[in-house]
């Protein structure tokens, strides 16, 4: 029963049978309570217990109706801060404001922040919540290699889902590097952007975005040398090496790479700008590149001037040479 039809029903019966023993006995009574008298209708002590009884049922009635309303008010509070919270979750955002009062949403909350809800596994399965199943597709086609419009969960440059985001956009279309290193802030993402940048933009594009060269991304230059107009010029590559570090076998490897992409002159050329800017290290490249274009008398003339225990392997492969062997420097080196 209701608190209202209680509150109705229970005065009507009280005034119902008040009336009743009104009717059959009109007369008073009087009760000496602490030698005080108490003269009252014979009807009024009849309906007495009943009354004091209703009014102790509606005081606790009242009393436990109020807890239970508070304590709804909390649960509703938190089952809306739950949700919020599930939205965050599932983006990959921080979650804030964890703190739940009511005892139901205590230990989910707590656990909340360390789910990480595979959308692929629950594709076909639909929340009652619809922002909750439109982050669950979203999340789903990203992971699936689509992209997806996220601008309206205001997520950071480094969430997980805009990183991976991202990544599907450069995979669709190299030309998003330039989109993605304006606000990378992911390392890996800003290495892929760069690599992606790399493969077609001219150096003074990579130069506008502070583009890091690496060992990866010069190589992608130099496999573009001589490519729709592409151009590296040798002080270029002097100066990356430099900031690179470049060691001898370094020097070497890169004298190979430029083999297929400078005409023989241009090797020449290269191998002795080469030698003259970085002789400590760059001797190896050097003599690699004369034998592998025969110049011999210049392989020559540079271990003459060397010192005895220098370039033995190259001193040996020489002596190979003046005794009438021929070979390929390429399997030596």
């Amino acid at each position: 029963m209701g608190f209202k039809k209680y509150l109705v029903f229970g005065l009507v019966l009280i005034v119902v049978v008040g009336l009743y023993v009104y009717s059959l006995i009109d007369g008073y009574y009087t009760l000496h309570a602490l030698d005080i008298p108490i003269k009252l209708p014979v009807a009024v002590w009849v309906i007495l217990p009943a009354v004091l009884l209703y009014l102790a049922t509606v005081i606790h009635l009242m009393f436990y109706g109020t807890l239970g309303f508070f304590r709804f008010r909390k649960i509703k509070k938190d089952a809306i801060r739950f949700l919020e919270n599930q939205k965050r979750a599932l983006l990959g955002k921080k979650i804030e404001n964890n703190d739940y009062k009511s005892e139901i949403f205590k230990l989910p909350g707590k656990v909340l922040p360390l789910l990480n809800i595979d959308p692929k596994r629950y594709s076909d399965y639909r929340v009652f919540d619809d922002d909750v199943a439109d982050i669950m597709e979203a999340k789903q086609k990203v992971y699936a290699g689509e992209v997806v419009d996220l601008s309206r969960y205001d997520l950071l440059p480094d969430n997980a889902l805009v990183v991976k985001n991202y990544e599907n956009m450069l995979k669709n279309d190299k030309s998003y590097c330039a989109t993605i290193l304006k606000k990378c802030s992911d390392d890996k993402l800003c290495k892929k952007a760069s690599i992606a940048m790399a493969e077609f933009s001219p150096i003074s594009e990579l130069e506008k975005y502070d583009v890091k060269i690496t060992k990866e991304i010069l190589d992608k230059l130099i496999d573009r040398i001589g490519s729709d107009g592409f151009e590296l010029p040798n002080e270029k590559i002097f100066d990356i090496v430099s900031e690179l570090g470049y060691g001898r076998d370094d020097m070497v490897e890169l004298s190979k790479k430029l083999k297929d992409k400078l005409s023989p002159d241009e090797r020449v050329r290269f191998a002795n700008e080469l030698v003259s800017k970085y002789p400590e290290i760059a001797g190896e490249a050097y003599l690699y590149t004369m034998f592998d274009l025969q110049l011999i008398d210049k392989a020559r003339d540079y271990l003459d001037n060397s010192g005895k225990d220098e370039y033995v392997k190259y001193k040996h492969l020489l002596f190979l040479k003046d005794s009438g062997k021929n070979f390929d420097i390429n399997m030596f080196i």
